[in-house]
């Protein structure tokens, strides 16, 4: 009994999350990679290569790239994404000195990993109550790895020196004008440079759209591979809702999805900014601080007949 719950997928985190046809895909993928089946985490899964270092695959991700395919072409999806994605705590290269890298170095927005063993678990910085975090990952063209929190201990600089580095190089690779304006009325901007780090260029909007430093910005973040973003303005108050439907719709269909919610963000600080769309009526939910703005933005009462301010 003890070597099968071993095996079963979801053993100790609750019934299983995703079809057996997915895991069934998996085990395939695996095996004629001979990657061994280790720990099945829930979200995750811990493997070793022939050479027995650990591998971790988050499976959200991964399920949600693979259900856009015909499921006879799952196990080589699964094949192709294990090799090059995961997080390794036996690799050397994620053990060298974190200097040797540093150029390499870049900032990951997103949902935090979750049921990773203790051995390979990543540095990590929240934004606020989003739900969201920032981790720090050393690009390898084709890959990346995730560096973890013993890697930034035993590195001799703390986790924000090396972030404020990891900002420096993704300012260094971002165009200065990714983010391009796709509808002129609201002003709303959408950054998807593709390159595995647009998600984290919303970290770098104050540089990019200066003319939002001011009030900040509403951003959503939806997947990995697409940032939405307007200055915040008496123009934009009349379109979050908007922001709020194409986050949804985003999050739903594309790969690597992080959140179909939608952020007031002011000089470096996020903040959940609550907004319901249903049929043709939109309610927003503004945090306490917002509320200033929407009384100078928004002072008539039609507008204000929106507004249901929130303590978030």
């Amino acid at each position: 009994m003890q070597d099968r719950a071993r095996h079963d997928p979801g053993s100790g985190f609750g019934p299983p999350k995703y079809p057996g046809t997915f895991l069934q895909a998996f085990r395939e993928a695996a095996a004629l990679l001979h990657r061994d089946i280790r720990r099945w985490l829930g979200t995750a899964v811990e493997c070793a290569d022939e050479r027995s270092r650990n591998l971790v695959i988050g499976l959200e991700n991964l399920y949600r790239l693979a259900r856009r395919h015909e499921r006879e072409e799952w196990p080589r999806l699964i094949g192709d994404f294990m090799r090059t994605a995961g997080v390794s705590d036996a690799d050397a290269e994620l053990t060298e000195a974190l200097a040797s890298v540093g150029d390499r170095l870049l900032p990951r927005l997103g949902l935090p990993l979750e049921s990773l063993p203790a051995s390979a678990q990543v540095w990590s910085q929240s934004l606020a109550e989003t739900g969201l975090c920032v981790n720090l990952v050393i690009d390898r063209q084709k890959t990346f790895h995730y560096v973890t929190a013993e890697a930034i201990n035993e590195s001799g600089k703390d986790g924000p020196a090396w972030f404020e580095q990891a900002m420096a190089n993704l300012r260094a690779r971002t165009p200065a004008d990714c983010f391009e304006v796709i509808d002129e009325e609201s002003g709303l901007r959408l950054c998807a440079v593709g390159d595995a780090f647009d998600s984290s260029r919303a970290l770098l909007l104050d540089t990019l759209l200066p003319e939002g430093a001011g009030d900040g910005f509403f951003v959503a973040v939806p997947a990995r591979d697409c940032v939405l973003a307007v200055p915040v303005n008496a123009q934009a108050l009349g379109f979050v809702h908007l922001l709020k439907v194409l986050a949804e719709k985003n999050f739903k269909t594309s790969p690597y999805s992080i959140s179909d919610r939608v952020y007031w963000v002011r000089e470096g600080v996020w903040r959940f900014f609550c907004v319901e769309v249903q049929g043709q009526q939109a309610t927003i939910q503004p945090p306490l601080e917002f509320v200033e703005i929407l009384d100078r933005l928004a002072p008539d009462k039609n507008a204000s007949d929106l507004i249901e301010p929130s303590d978030n």
